[in-house]
């Protein structure tokens, strides 16, 4: 059987299996396991070696310790009071607590670097306070998904650690590239808010008048927020600043996170086991996925698929700009219906011998992947964001109401990504500057 045949056969019989129901890391190693057997055997000796040297990847230690940091201050309070403070601040503008849930929504990713905290917490939090306001929904919708989808991006972000482990690009300096982008497309999201409302006050009306807060208020608000803010500093600091390596930050993030809630009273057993049973979960799902990625593509690989699938992307019309246009179709299209972990590590090694035959910064490149993935998390029919978004509003919102909130900032997400696509400096300044 041609190399050709066997290469379709390979991809498509991955897809058959996720499309079936299959856990993505089943999929990808009995696809292995299966085409190894049938056409390459003595590469079966090579499955056990990935359950071994796959864990010890030392980059890996700092994924749970983020995860258990994002997972405590999940139930410390952050985003009730980061709520209360732009509901105070911002609330008498036109469109301000949409705007004020989008920057609470940052600072949710900043100190989880993942997206389903930020967006379902603010799904219960924002949801129904915008609507007690007379909010429209398409813009309470809109807000939540697309300021919850920041997670994927802005710093500590789990999917760069990822990418940055299978392509061999420093934690930090992607860190750093994500920063600029993930805050551009914030503003995008505050400035679009905040015009629309201003030119149509149905829908995002100002709080009313009798809604009024003094100047001490405001200011004891914001002090609620500091000590979160200060952490989130601290962590990314210490990366930045060649202090701590990204694993000893991360241990530093988590600690003091078990710190505030025990200063806030937060800390109970209840809490403790809750945080670390998600961090458990998530990180065995991480893990397998990536030991069924490497095993899925050592077999690809002694197969000689690699080479083939190389030399077929760099014989298509449309040179470096074409290649890379179909690479991040290819993302979008399979971000709506599989997980950014699964996506990150089936590509990733998949498009980086590419990425090097054409000279192409890998740490660019690290950057335009993950905003498309968080494109592809707003993006109908599958948009993992959506569904996570669905879960948690009343249920009279349907998923229609859902799929129409999203599509302004989705072509938001597009310009952004335009904007990244064709100046990289907005990716490649802070990390020139302080790597």
């Amino acid at each position: 059987m041609s190399i050709e045949i066997i290469t379709f056969l390979y991809f498509a019989c991955l897809f058959a299996g996720l499309f079936l129901g299959l856990p993505v890391a089943l999929g990808l190693g009995g696809t292995a396991v299966l085409f190894a057997a049938v056409f390459e055997p003595r590469s079966l000796l090579a499955i056990p070696s990935a359950f071994y040297y796959t864990p010890w990847n030392g980059v890996l230690v700092t994924v749970p310790l983020f995860l258990f940091m994002g997972s405590l201050i999940r139930f410390s309070g952050i985003a009730e009071a980061a709520y209360d403070a732009v509901y105070k601040l911002i609330g008498r503008i036109p469109g301000g607590l949409a705007m004020g849930t989008v920057q609470v929504c940052t600072i949710f990713a900043a100190i989880t670097g993942i997206t389903p905290p930020a967006t379902i917490t603010m799904g219960q939090i924002a949801y129904p306070s915008m609507m007690k306001y007379g909010y429209r929904r398409e813009i309470a919708i809109g807000s939540i998904g697309s300021g919850g989808a920041l997670g994927a991006l802005i710093p500590p972000s789990v999917p760069f650690i990822f990418y940055g482990l299978l392509a061999k690009v420093s934690i930090g300096g992607l860190f750093l590239g994500g920063l600029l982008p993930g805050l551009m497309l914030a503003s995008f999201y505050v400035i679009y808010i905040g015009i629309r409302c201003k030119l149509q006050p149905h829908m995002g009306p100002a709080l009313p008048p009798e809604e009024n807060f003094s100047t001490r208020e405001k200011l004891q608000a914001l002090l609620n927020i500091w000590p979160f803010m200060a952490l989130i500093m601290m962590v990314l600091g210490a990366i930045w600043g060649g202090v701590a390596t990204p694993s000893e930050a991360a241990a530093f993030g988590a600690t003091g996170a078990f710190l505030i809630n025990v200063i806030y009273r937060k800390l109970t057993w209840k809490v403790l086991r809750a945080s670390l049973e998600t961090t458990v979960k998530l990180t065995g799902m991480g893990l397998w996925i990536l030991i069924g990625a490497n095993i899925y593509l050592n077999i690809f690989n002694s197969l000689g698929c690699q080479e083939l699938v190389t030399s077929l992307v760099l014989g298509m019309p449309g040179g470096e700009n074409g290649i890379l246009f179909m690479m991040m179709f290819i993302i979008l299209l399979l971000g709506m219906v599989m997980d950014d972990w699964a996506i990150i590590m089936l590509c990733t090694p998949l498009y980086i011998p590419i990425i090097n035959e054409l000279g192409i910064d890998k740490l660019w490149f690290g950057v335009l992947f993950i905003v498309n993935i968080q494109i592809a998390y707003l993006t109908p029919p599958f948009g993992f964001v959506l569904f996570w978004l669905k879960s948690v509003l009343p249920k009279d919102v349907t998923m229609g109401d859902v799929y129409k909130s999203v599509g302004p900032f989705i072509l938001l997400q597009l310009l952004g990504l335009g904007l990244i696509f064709y100046f990289p400096q907005i990716a490649l300044w802070l990390p020139g500057i302080l790597n």
